[in-house]
């Protein structure tokens, strides 16, 4: 007997959610960080004058000029690639410093998607160009997660969605690794492995195969870009199937008409190849 006076079925799911964030709160430090970012209010935000899809904090206001000048071919280029619209309005935040970042995304990046899209300043280090990168980059999580929604953008594995979204950027987000320079981490076997899935919570991230972000980013890219090359007709019925929230393994399969892992020797094979 459930003493408390709800019913045994309820008190079952709240046992479960309590267990769960209890796990969560000793064991992935980042997730409950990203969860608390996610609730701050952004009401201080104000709209661009150019654009009111994009958002600044006081301060950050010429960040915000740019990325308004950046946004109408982003956001083309995206859908181009990913060959759909955005089902939802494209909202855009322009934080005014790295530590107010910070505090909207829970990590110490230059940029992400959270139930929101936040960019640091710190994308313009490198230049106009590669803040226009960056920008469709996130681009490309906002509307991958706007055909799935949350939970099932995150059992995406990473190496498809960062590959996916450095592609559709032209190597946005990889700008410090070259070609090159991945060819040399794959042919010396200093490469992640595709997996099939990830958890809500726990992933497969570029440190579980000893890379850095860019390499990985490069590398994922190469082989998103591999996939395409080999079979244009195949990737885009995969890229819509997954926007559909078809499982990638599946339709990867019916595709290619091979495995996961038959694909990804292939692509070392090409690797490989002397050039």
């Amino acid at each position: 007997m459930i003493r408390s006076g709800l019913p045994k079925k309820a008190f079952s799911i709240i046992a479960t959610v309590v267990l769960a964030m209890t796990v969560l709160l000793v064991s992935d430090c980042s997730f409950v960080r990203h969860s608390v970012a996610a609730l701050r209010s952004t009401d201080h935000f104000v709209s661009n004058f150019n654009d009111n899809r994009v958002h600044f904090e006081p301060g950050a206001e010429s960040f915000a000029n740019k990325i308004a000048t950046f946004l109408p071919t982003a956001i083309q280029q995206v859908e181009k690639k990913q060959y759909r619209h955005f089902v939802k309005p494209v909202r855009i935040y322009v934080c005014a410093s790295r530590e107010s970042f910070k505090r909207f995304y829970g990590a110490d990046v230059r940029a992400g998607v959270l139930t929101k899209l936040f960019l640091s300043p710190r994308i313009f280090e490198y230049g106009d160009e590669i803040a226009r990168k960056y920008l469709i980059h996130e681009l490309s999580h906002l509307h991958l997660q706007q055909q799935l929604g949350i939970f099932k953008m995150s059992r995406l594995p990473m190496w498809f969605k960062e590959g996916l979204a450095t592609s559709v950027s032209n190597a946005g987000g990889a700008h410090l690794v070259s070609q090159e320079q991945a060819t040399e981490f794959l042919r010396a076997g200093k490469h992640f492995v595709p997996n099939k899935e990830d958890g809500f919570v726990f992933k497969k991230t570029p440190s579980d195969f000893g890379l850095k972000p860019h390499m990985f980013y490069r590398q994922s890219m190469m082989f998103i870009n591999f996939l395409e090359a080999t079979n244009e007709s195949g990737y885009r019925k995969l890229l819509l199937e997954v926007e559909n929230g078809k499982r990638l393994t599946t339709v990867l399969e019916a595709a290619y008409h091979k495995k996961l892992e038959e694909l990804w020797d292939d692509f070392l094979h090409e690797i490989n190849k002397t050039d």
